[in-house]
């Protein structure tokens, strides 16, 4: 008989933490959503616009043409937002967004297929839609790289 009710006392303690991590994950992405909306209505941060030809990997031939802007807030530096959009034959908008010096999303829109959207909490995806694992390790690597430009730019040392 005590079996018994360890037995339906452990799986009420799974099925209780298994909805709380859902309800969680849940408010995350909400709270990431209402974060990059204020990223993108905030008028007083800094904008800067960098323009130029895509090449062959050889880099003799163009291939296409970037556009490529960063959001900051001037006096501190502080990273919000930056915005990659590459054209060639098709169009690939690639938009990471930042909070406190951490990515917290990937929105990423190619013409002709579905948003690839991902949303990051402390250094670990927890949600991801229409993204294939190498569309994420290379998503996730290209915004590395971004933060890392930006902060070699904006650092005074």
């Amino acid at each position: 008989m005590t079996r018994y009710f360890s037995y339906i006392f452990l799986m009420l303690t799974v099925f209780s933490c298994a909805t709380k991590t859902a309800i969680n994950t849940d408010t995350m992405i909400a709270e990431t959503e209402k974060k990059v909306a204020e990223i993108d209505s905030n008028n007083q941060l800094k904008e800067t616009l960098t323009e130029g030809a895509l090449t062959d990997k050889k880099g003799f031939k163009d291939v296409g043409t970037f556009k490529y802007t960063v959001l900051f807030d001037e006096a501190s530096n502080a990273l919000f937002r930056i915005k990659n959009v590459e054209i060639t034959d098709k169009t690939i908008t690639e938009t990471y967004y930042f909070s406190h010096n951490e990515l917290i999303f990937i929105h990423s829109e190619t013409s002709g297929e579905p948003d690839k959207k991902i949303v990051i909490k402390n250094k670990k995806v927890i949600s991801r839609q229409h993204v294939t694992p190498e569309e994420e390790k290379l998503l996730l690597a290209k915004a590395h790289r971004f933060q890392k430009t930006f902060k070699k730019a904006h650092t005074f040392e």
